[in-house]
This record gives C-alpha cells, structure tokens and sequence, in this order.
C-alpha cells in the first residue's frame, strides 16, 4: 500500500446512489446525481481544469433525503438538494481552489 496526497486540488464527488427498495427515498440516483455528474464532467474539461479537478460518482454519503449531494474534497464543502441551476456556484466554488 502507498499513502500519498490526492494529486487534485479540488475533487467533485456527485453522489449517484439507487435505493431501489425504498420508493420513499429512492437516493440521489434518481433525483438526477449521474447527469449533474455528467455536466459538471463536461465544465470541468471545459474550463481547462483537467488534471486538477476531478468529477466522480461516488455511492450515499448519508443524506439521501436531502439529496442529490456535491461533496468537494478536500475542502469539505457540502452541496445538498443540488439541481443543475446550482452547477455554476459549485464550479465558481471548486475555481476558488484551482491555481
């Protein structure tokens, strides 16, 4: 095992998660989590920020009611009951980290 520092200044988790036996809270999965990761993909690339930013789909994060859910890490920022109205504000905050 090596340990080492993410090699990202700003990592964008976009949580995707289905939970398919639970129609009352069915994840952020099916509130739109795979295509807010999709156009975040395509803005990080956009903006030149290959390398440095990273967009991926990750599995709950524990709040699925308040969902879907941007995690920025290392920054610790937390976006929740996201819609793709709010992408620009979370790039504008992921350019804060970008140098």
């Amino acid at each position: 095992m090596k340990k080492q520092q993410t090699p990202y200044l700003c990592h964008i988790f976009v949580c995707a998660n289905m939970r398919e036996n639970n129609p009352e809270n069915p994840g952020c999965g099916a509130k739109g989590g795979d295509i807010l990761k999709d156009k975040l993909k395509a803005a990080v690339t956009a903006r030149g920020w290959k390398g440095k930013v990273r967009v991926s789909t990750t599995g709950c994060l524990g709040l699925c009611a308040q969902g879907p859910n941007v995690l920025l890490h290392p920054q610790g920022v937390w976006f929740s009951g996201v819609t793709e109205a709010d992408l620009d504000v979370i790039l504008e905050t992921a350019g804060n980290f970008v140098s």
